[in-house]
């Protein structure tokens, strides 16, 4: 029972968008939350003042177009604080008494001990497997890679993504639900991919576009103070004209 609360918990601080536990979150005026750096690389994509949420895409004003001025999940924040302090047991022994986790197998998605690791390395499926000391997590230096899991098959991982009908899946709904009725699907990790490709692709035009911008508003600048300029020349030699008349 212990085991199953930590495992809802563990996937109830993980953001939407990275998929890793939140880092600073912020609530959105829809009340979902996501990471600060997240909701900032949205925001930059966007080029405005406004976030659609990437779960309902009901759209936050943002004050000034800073994320960091957006209410603190503060309830959230303290959860994850918690955790942090307390030390990461093995999800793979069986026994009551679990030891302290040394990795986790981002493939996997289990925390091993020792023992653990050393059986795992032996199996033929787990050659290859994404393996990372628990120093390193808890550093910030690699994030998890954590899957939530399916509603239907409570063991099974949401491992693929149905184009067709725009939701994550778990390989058995893919096969019994989607592929028998002709619908688009892929890998989780080829979806994300290309996710964050386009991500990458979006934000580069935008930063093309920025500079853009940014020469037209540099152009504008200078004619203001060209104008200004002549604007003040003109003033000066219509004083000396009219004192030139008042003279005379």
């Amino acid at each position: 029972m212990a085991e199953a609360l930590k495992i809802v918990t563990s996937q109830s601080t993980e953001c939407p968008v990275c998929l890793s536990t939140f880092t600073d979150p912020k609530i959105l005026s829809c009340s979902h939350t996501f990471c600060n750096a997240c909701l900032d690389n949205l925001l930059e994509c966007r080029g405005n003042s406004q976030i659609r949420c990437p779960v309902c895409r009901a759209v936050t004003q943002v004050p000034h177009q800073d994320v960091g001025k957006l209410q603190v999940n503060l309830a959230l924040k303290s959860l994850i604080d918690d955790m942090k302090g307390q030390p990461q047991i093995c999800t793979n022994c069986k026994s009551d008494d679990k030891p302290h986790a040394d990795v986790y197998c981002q493939d996997c998605g289990k925390y091993l001990c020792t023992s653990c690791l050393n059986k795992h390395y032996q199996l033929e499926g787990s050659i290859g497997h994404d393996v990372i000391a628990m120093s390193e997590i808890s550093s910030g230096k690699v994030p998890v890679r954590r899957y939530r899991k399916c509603s239907t098959h409570k063991k099974k991982d949401e491992d693929c993504f149905c184009s067709t009908c725009r939701r994550f899946t778990c390989f058995r709904c893919n096969v019994m639900e989607h592929t028998r009725k002709g619908h688009t699907v892929i890998e989780r990790a080829a979806y994300e991919d290309k996710h964050m490709k386009n991500i990458g692709d979006l934000k580069s035009k935008v930063e093309k576009k920025r500079s853009c911008f940014q020469k037209y508003i540099d152009f504008i600048d200078e004619e203001w103070k060209n104008a200004d300029i002549a604007k003040k020349r003109c003033t000066k030699d219509i004083k000396k004209h009219t004192m030139k008349q008042s003279g005379s």
